[in-house]
């Protein structure tokens, strides 16, 4: 889960983020949000968001307030707050006037939340503060209060100016906003007090030094299929010129593969290992004279399979075997790779905490190149997850993130034996992935009690569509339903000597807890995981991977099972990236080179859209340009 900070170009944010790290780590990751990132959808940052600190008024008060009608929490910090009326002019907030129906106010200072059955309205004082006291418990530090901003409202008291003894910090009745009068830096006592309030885990033992760091990976392989691992092992040593290591000591020495992003460092260690430190056990399987460089990234390559009490100590998050167990599970009946290659999900790189299952990929060429075909690289926590257009993804535990590598030939050029794609056929990779998303939550859901509430957004989104928050008020024989994105698909392709290196990366919130959206909250009945899920997805893209090379028809086979999963048909939307702007309606997807096709209602020839370069602002029916 994260802690977000807005706005980023708030002179106080960085001190914040700073701050709240050394509180909050390493149960969160405080990161700043940029005004920009507030309203855009590709950037889900509610998603998994546990708390929004507002410095400042947002510049889309709806996106706030659905944040916090889906369980999201608030700290707003320099404001003035009353409930249920706007303010008078005795309080010196501005010249507000009611929305009629609407729920909106005109001064865009003015945020509203609902607070219950009553309404909150805050105020964002851009004034001067001057210096007071506050007092909490019996300990009294100093503040700078800001004038003229009084917390007019009914709710708990987290903190009170010792002169006049007025409210200087508040929690609202509902648990989900507190708010102070008194700006940044607010001090640490006061800070610790309001996440307390708001119900965030926290050490009271604070480290200023403790980061969030990466773990090594595991480089396993399906029990019944062990040689795999040594083979990928084989194929990064012989790679030319990248390899350092011991070659007559092969499978057995440690190496390094070094590469532009990153360096990746071999281990073969023992069970159990000789030396015990107080970290992470899995950091007592790395040499203690490791080097500390972020840029080296340990790699661990077990004698055998673990055993269920090498999971609890070294995975304690997750469970290879079960992973394993499942793929076969999953992939029963279906045909056996060729002797010289393996199935999707038989080859695994699994690491509690990295940077980016994709990075680890996409930025280091040489050892894409290197690695064997298919492999897939699994997490429990990214740092550094990435979306979209060079979007973050925030990937906070319960969320399923893996990257699968795979390698294809390019008809007309590729000497490599096994089956060819042509290029243009290589965009549809995505959507095969996402409809492989989907497959799986009908084989995890064999009695169809939730799985068809999970749907595409083109182009490469992952929704589900949950109760709406309008049910609670109004509600009806046929409630509504509001989908809520709950994952997404990223392809990075790569070319060279007649073939193509895919990166497939996935983000798929699975087990996560309001306010983020996931497969559990959908599911009618327990059971999921993350390692079925994955074995479910994998298994399901292999199915039509296969199908889709060997049936050579391009993406026609799979259209009408895309579209019964997608949320567009006959979509009415209006195309900004045109002048001037242009309603239309959606058909489907062009079978020749996977373009959103579109109908202008005024008539004319299709308009064709490219899921590059475009954004798809589904709530409001608008595509635009993307911004770069």
């Amino acid at each position: 889960m994260n802690v977000l900070v807005y706005p980023s170009t708030h002179a106080g944010a960085p001190s914040l983020v700073q701050t709240l790290t050394s509180i909050l780590t390493p149960h969160y990751l405080p990161q700043s949000l940029a005004p920009s990132q507030l309203s855009v959808q590709e950037y889900p940052w509610h998603t998994s968001c546990a708390l929004l600190i507002l410095l400042s008024p947002p510049t889309d008060h709806a996106a706030v307030r659905k944040y916090l009608e889906f369980g999201g929490r608030i700290l707003a910090l320099g404001v003035g707050v009353r409930k249920g009326t706007l303010f008078g002019p005795s309080h010196d907030f501005g010249s507000l006037s009611a929305g009629l129906g609407l729920g909106m106010v005109k001064d865009t200072t003015i945020l509203r939340v609902a607070d219950g059955n009553a309404s909150i309205y805050i105020s964002f004082s851009t004034a001067t503060g001057t210096s007071a006291d506050v007092s909490i418990d019996d300990t009294t530090v100093s503040v700078s209060k800001l004038p003229s901003c009084p917390l007019d409202l009914d709710a708990h008291i987290l903190g009170r100016y010792v002169e006049g003894n007025a409210p200087a910090g508040i929690l609202s009745q509902s648990g989900l906003v507190a708010m102070w009068s008194c700006t940044t830096p607010l001090p640490d006592v006061l800070l610790s007090r309001s996440l307390s309030a708001l119900d965030l885990r926290f050490s009271t033992q604070r480290d200023p030094d403790l980061q969030p760091h990466i773990l090594p990976q595991l480089l396993l392989a399906r029990p019944d299929s062990w040689h795999v691992r040594h083979r990928v092992v084989e194929a990064l040593l012989g790679s030319s010129g990248s390899a350092v290591g011991d070659e007559s000591q092969r499978g057995r020495e440690p190496f390094v593969f070094e590469d532009v992003n990153d360096d990746f460092h071999f281990h073969f260690p023992t069970f159990p290992p000789t030396v015990k430190t107080t970290d992470h056990p899995i950091l007592e399987l790395v040499p203690p004279n490791s080097s500390p460089n972020p840029k080296v990234k340990h790699v661990l390559v077990p004698p055998k399979p673990l055993t269920s009490e090498d999971e609890r100590i070294y995975t304690p998050q997750f469970s290879p075997s079960a992973f394993f167990r499942a793929t076969d599970e999953f992939s029963s009946g279906t045909e056996g790779a060729s002797p010289d290659s393996w199935r999707i999900g038989e080859a695994l790189l699994y690491g509690e905490v990295v940077s980016s299952t994709q990075t680890m990929f996409d930025k280091n060429p040489s050892f894409l190149r290197a690695l064997p075909s298919p492999i897939v690289s699994l997490a429990t926590v990214q740092l550094a997850g990435r979306g979209r257009g060079g979007n973050a993804w925030l990937s906070p535990a319960g969320c399923l993130q893996m990257s699968l590598k795979i390698r294809v030939g390019l008809k007309g050029s590729s000497s490599v034996p096994g089956p060819t794609i042509l290029p243009s056929n290589l965009v549809f990779i995505q959507y095969l992935y996402a409809l492989a998303i989907v497959n799986a939550c009908h084989i995890l859901d064999p009695n169809s009690q939730w799985a068809h509430k999970v749907r595409l957004k083109w182009p490469n989104d992952i929704y589900g569509l949950f109760p709406s928050s309008q049910n609670q008020t109004n509600p009806v024989s046929n409630p509504k339903q509001e989908p809520r994105k709950i994952g997404g698909v990223l392809v990075n392709t790569s070319f060279g000597g007649g073939v193509a290196d895919v990166v497939i990366g996935s983000g798929l919130n699975i087990l996560n807890s309001p306010p983020i959206a996931s497969l559990a909250q959908l599911a009618s009945t327990p059971g999921l995981s993350v390692e079925r899920v994955a074995a479910a997805v994998l298994t399901s893209f292999d199915r039509l991977w296969s199908s889709f090379l060997r049936e050579e028809q391009g993406f026609g086979p799979f259209m009408d099972q895309y579209l019964r999963s997608w949320l567009h048909s006959d979509q009415l939307v209006t195309l900004t990236n045109r002048t001037p702007h242009r309603s239309v309606r959606i058909v489907g997807i062009t079978p020749d080179h996977g373009l959103l096709r579109t109908v202008p209602l005024s008539g004319g020839e299709f308009i064709d859209l490219q899921p590059d370069g475009n954004s798809f602002d589904m709530m409001k029916g608008l595509i635009s340009t993307k911004k770069g």
